[in-house]
């Protein structure tokens, strides 16, 4: 109102200039006086009438722009309303994307389970066949109706034609061995020869026929204990043996079991994966009476012993200088009233043949591997990504392991390539994991060639190599300069683990003797997991550090290339008759010990 009035107020002023310099007009001049007064009258009545039109102009103006107050004021809610529609909008939109790739990654991950119902890709033979076979069951899924979708390969493949001669490739003998293996037992086999006397006639040929025999069985024995005083001498017990018996009473320390016995319990257990209740199970069915409580405990003295030759073990596999690959698993654990996942690691060094398992009551944290470490100077560490990110990376990179080489597997990386094509549908993702690919293959060349450290640095550093390292670079900050809203969720986590871990997946090419993945703590803790499979929990901390210190002794036989079988049997026999050379009684020297003793 107040504006319009000043609009009007301001024309009023414009038009009075307008008629400023104009002489006034004097419409009376010459009228009469009566006619004077009319004129008056007329003037009063026009004035009074344009007076009573102002004002019912100015109430018109004063509903008008209250109707105008009213209506911005509906278009300021309307305007508020439409912002808070289009916050609400955006939000549902967010939301909609989120749900359309969490949609995404479960159709993958169908999709990947249904390709990989029958089995792995990895697992199928690859067989040299120019054209595979056509399938009918696909032919039948693809086709909705139409004729675009119609295929018949499979029928029109099935129809007679007419047989070709194929050329059948002979095979090639220059490659046959010499010599074929035999079955046959380490030792000197038992001979029951035939009694030539009763052979009713006239002998023709004889020869021996192998036949293997396995005897298991449960004996018992007992020596007879005499409580007997010399003169001047305190009572005491002793045993004397016979003619044809045992010299002394062959039993295991702390233990009624003999070393033999002990040797098969901690074999079926460790070795075989037998539970405890399995294993009571199999020895009642013997006709032994035990419980499965003392069978743990006999495992626990041979432990004792067995924790002596892990510290020897441990000093080996943290030597100056060392190589050292790791790795971590879970299992679960009885405490007290409730189980808790917990966490056991492994320590692998390839070039001293030794395998740790460690196991600090379960905890998955940053100080169990460096507590592990100790002081030791280590020349690199390889874990994978996720223990380098989370556990590792911020220790290694402190004073305390400033020298030390921090390693990544390059295994890992390519298998996440691996799947982000398979799996999410990436083609880009197949050409990073073939330049991977060829990452290992040259590394194949080098362990088939029997190159050293120098010649493996050298074919490191060459030329090819450092063209694939470009060409990778090259092509990941392509990837990641691309929008990522609509990329594969495994595709993403591939790009960005090989971005995040560069240097430590590549720190190998500075370093002939540096390894390229992870792969020898993954099979060596392998064990562990299938373990975990069978006995589905362990019932104590106790237990699982028993089975930290039998796996660490098994793992490092089987890196030598040993009889764990043989091993075990002959560290147990070493301990019964009181060798406690525990530094020659590792896997490569334990007959030196064994002659010793």
């Amino acid at each position: 109102m107040i504006e319009l009035q000043h609009i009007i107020d301001l024309k009023k002023d414009v038009l009075s200039r307008e008629t400023y310099s104009r002489n006034p007009i004097n419409y009376s001049e010459g009228m009469a006086d009566d006619q004077k007064d009319r004129y008056i009258q007329y003037l009063a009545e026009q004035n009074h009438d344009l007076r009573l039109t102002s004002d019912a102009m100015n109430l018109v103006l004063e509903d008008f722009m209250a109707q105008m107050k009213e209506l911005n004021e509906q278009m300021a809610s309307m305007q508020s309303k439409q912002s808070d529609l289009e916050h609400q909008l955006s939000a549902e939109r967010k939301l909609r994307q989120s749900v359309e790739r969490k949609a995404q990654s479960l159709q993958e991950k169908l999709d990947f389970a249904n390709q990989e119902r029958f089995g792995a890709r990895r697992q199928k033979i690859n067989s040299k066949v120019k054209k595979s076979a056509p399938d009918r069951q696909k032919e039948k899924d693809d086709y909705d109706g139409t004729d675009d979708t119609l295929r018949t390969d499979s029928v029109t493949a099935n129809t007679p034609q007419e047989v070709k001669e194929s050329s059948v490739k002979e095979r090639d003998l220059s490659n046959r061995p010499e010599g074929y293996k035999t079955m046959g037992v380490t030792g000197e086999s038992i001979e029951h020869p035939s009694d030539l006397t009763k052979v009713p006639g006239r002998i023709i040929e004889r020869k021996m026929v192998r036949v293997f025999s396995f005897r298991t069985f449960l004996r018992e024995e007992c020596f007879e204990m005499v409580h007997y005083a010399e003169p001047g001498q305190k009572p005491k017990w002793g045993y004397f043996p016979s003619a044809g018996h045992p010299e002394v009473i062959t039993k295991f320390e702390g233990t009624k079991a003999t070393p033999e016995f002990l040797q098969a319990i901690a074999y079926e257990v460790y070795v075989k994966n037998v539970t405890f209740g399995l294993l009571h199970q199999w020895l009642s069915d013997m006709g032994m009476t035990i419980s499965k409580n003392t069978l743990r405990n006999w495992l626990k003295k041979g432990k004792k012993y067995l924790d002596e030759l892990v510290c020897v073990l441990k000093s080996i596999a943290l030597e100056k200088d060392s190589i050292v690959n790791c790795d971590e698993t879970w299992c679960k654990v009885r405490k007290y009233d409730h189980y808790k996942k917990c966490y056991i690691w492994v320590l692998v060094n390839k070039a001293r043949k030794t395998a740790i398992f460690f196991y600090e009551n379960g905890s998955r944290g940053r100080d169990v591997l460096t507590d592990f470490l100790g002081d030791a100077e280590l020349k690199s560490i390889m874990s994978d990504g996720y223990n380098a990110y989370v556990f590792i990376g911020d220790e290694l990179k402190s004073a305390r392991f400033k020298d030390t080489v921090h390693q990544v597997c390059m295994s890992h990386a390519k298998n996440k390539f691996v799947k982000a094509s398979n799996q999410g549908g990436e083609p880009v993702a197949e050409r990073f994991s073939d330049i991977l690919k060829e990452f290992f293959m040259k590394e194949r060349k080098c362990d088939d060639s029997g190159f050293t450290s120098a010649e493996r640095l050298q074919e490191r550093q060459s030329l090819e190599t450092k063209e694939l390292l470009i060409e990778l670079r090259s092509l990941l900050d392509s990837e990641l300069s691309k929008d990522s809203e609509f990329r594969s969720p495994y595709y993403t986590e591939a790009l960005n683990y090989l971005n995040r871990f560069w240097k430590e997946i590549f720190a190998y090419l500075d370093d002939g003797e540096l390894p390229i993945d992870n792969n020898l703590a993954e099979r060596t803790i392998r064990k562990l997991t299938t373990q975990r499979n069978n006995s589905l929990h362990y019932g104590s901390d106790a237990g699982v550090e028993m089975a930290a210190t039998y796996h660490s002794v098994i793992g490092t036989v089987r890196l030598h290339g040993s009889s764990i079988w043989n091993f075990i049997g002959t560290f147990f026999k070493n301990i019964f008759n009181g060798c406690r050379d525990y530094v020659n009684m590792v896997p490569d020297k334990i007959t030196l010990a064994t002659s010793q003793c």
